[in-house]
């Protein structure tokens, strides 16, 4: 068994749940904040330095809460800890290396509802954990919560300081600015709607594009702790397309939660995915001389027709697991400087260290605006292949392998589809989903098969609760 499976609360991106549920409670955060510290001071902490810690939360209404239990764990095992306050999970990575911080922390559930929440680090380098290191964690920190009584403190000399980070936001925002070419006068001109999920990006954002000579249009912008991402967001594209339509914007923009992701949606009002904008910028950076090693890297869950772009091109597309930490392990694996996901998960490592919404949107913005070429017809250098998607709401997750009429389904579909298309099946590792994802020249067909897969998983898992 792979120490992914083995690990009980960390997933595929930190760990997420509901809010005052395990693990995400007071008295289990407490002891996170020692564990963390246990593990993460002696690989990352800087020769003489004081240990220290970065937090960052985003919107939600139980922020705090885990906020003040983590410190105060950290605090008692005598690592400083400087609270970013609301900002987007990239501006903590940002924030690990200007101030020299032994790791970081990120507490946000991304695009899930209010009612959830997260954590997930970074280290000292800016990058995620990989999963080796989080399953050292979560063993120390079962380890501290079944122990009787509260985690140990240092000694009264050696205890951590809790102050602010009074300039957090201004930091990351300089940051962004930044990253593109021209930091003046780039978007002089443009009508740019922006929907900030009620998220961690509700004055970031619409703070660097009016820097840049945008006229915004700002939405969903009053969070009150209990709205992120209700009806806003990129995961409901049709809302940043009304929006622009309503308005006669030139573009718009739309986060998660935690605005680690960007959907932008062309001056028509149709939303472009995460891989019409790999495809966008990958074609740029390779005709720029840009693209590391000619490569980006992606995700099994990317459409095939990247690789035709890249192809054509003279580059080639990586692809790795789904989740943007995988994408960026291959990224530094290979030294390559580009890559992302479906989801709008983009990571332009010359810039940032993690998947950046803000970052990502304005390098597409940068190229629509040397190439005087509205999105709508950036957008058409991908030609994709035809996929067929299923999310399926489950109570179990048993191991795939023993869904045995289920992958007969799936062994017999790729037999027919042959090397002109795919199936993919994985449990989602931050909700109780299974995802269908088919792939091939003949939308017809897939779309049938995905269909019946979907509905042999659903009686195959009911049946083995």
């Amino acid at each position: 068994m792979s120490e992914s499976q083995q690990r009980r609360w960390f997933g595929t991106d930190g760990i997420r749940g509901r809010a005052g549920v395990e693990p995400l409670t007071a008295t289990t955060m407490l002891a996170l904040g020692a564990a963390a510290a246990e593990v993460l001071v002696p690989r990352y902490a800087k020769d003489g330095r004081w240990p220290l810690c970065v937090i960052g939360k985003d919107t939600r209404l139980s922020g705090d809460l885990l906020e003040h239990s983590i410190a105060a764990g950290l605090s008692a095992a005598g690592v400083d800890v400087r609270l970013a306050g609301v900002v987007p999970t990239p501006a903590v990575a940002v924030l690990c290396g200007e101030l020299g911080a032994a790791f970081g922390i990120v507490i946000s559930a991304s695009h899930n509802p209010a009612e959830d929440n997260g954590v997930k680090f970074f280290g000292g380098d800016g990058y995620k954990l990989d999963d080796a290191v989080e399953l050292e964690i979560e063993q120390r920190l079962i380890a501290l919560s079944e122990a009787a009584g509260s985690p140990g403190s240092a000694a009264p000399n050696k205890l951590g300081r809790i102050s602010s980070i009074d300039d957090a936001a201004h930091r990351y925002e300089h940051r962004a600015l930044a990253s593109v070419h021209d930091n003046r006068g780039l978007l002089e001109g443009m009508t740019l709607v922006l929907d900030a999920a009620q998220g961690a990006a509700y004055q970031t954002s619409g703070r660097v594009l009016k820097m840049l000579g945008a006229k915004v249009l700002n939405f969903f912008d009053e969070p009150n702790g209990q709205n992120i991402n209700r009806d806003c967001g990129c995961t409901h594209p049709a809302v940043i397309e009304a929006l622009v339509r309503e308005n006669g914007a030139d573009a718009g923009l739309a986060h998660d939660g935690d605005a680690d992701r960007v959907l932008l949606c062309d001056e028509t009002g149709s939303a472009l995915d995460g891989d019409e904008l790999l495809a966008i910028a990958a074609a740029d950076m390779i005709e720029r001389g840009e693209l590391k090693n000619g490569t980006l890297v992606a995700t099994v869950m990317s459409n095939f027709g990247l690789d035709d772009v890249l192809s054509e091109r003279g580059g080639k597309v990586l692809r790795a697991g789904v989740g943007d930490r995988y994408v960026i392990e291959a990224m530094r694996k290979g030294d390559f400087n580009f890559g992302g996901e479906q989801s709008g998960h983009l990571i332009f490592r010359d810039h940032n260290t993690t998947g950046d919404g803000l970052i990502a949107a304005l390098q597409i913005l940068q190229i629509a605006r040397r190439r005087e070429l509205p999105l709508s017809e950036l957008r058409k250098v991908l030609t994709r292949f035809p996929q067929a998607q299923r999310n399926l709401k489950i109570d179990a997750k048993p191991p795939l392998e023993t869904l045995t009429g289920s992958m007969k389904l799936v062994a017999d579909t790729e037999a027919e589809l042959g090397d002109a298309g795919r199936v993919l099946l994985r449990y989602s590792g931050t909700e109780n989903l299974v995802r269908v994802l088919i792939e091939g020249r003949n939308a017809d067909y897939i779309e049938k098969r995905a269909d019946a897969i979907a509905e042999s998983l659903l009686q195959e898992i009911e049946a083995s609760v």
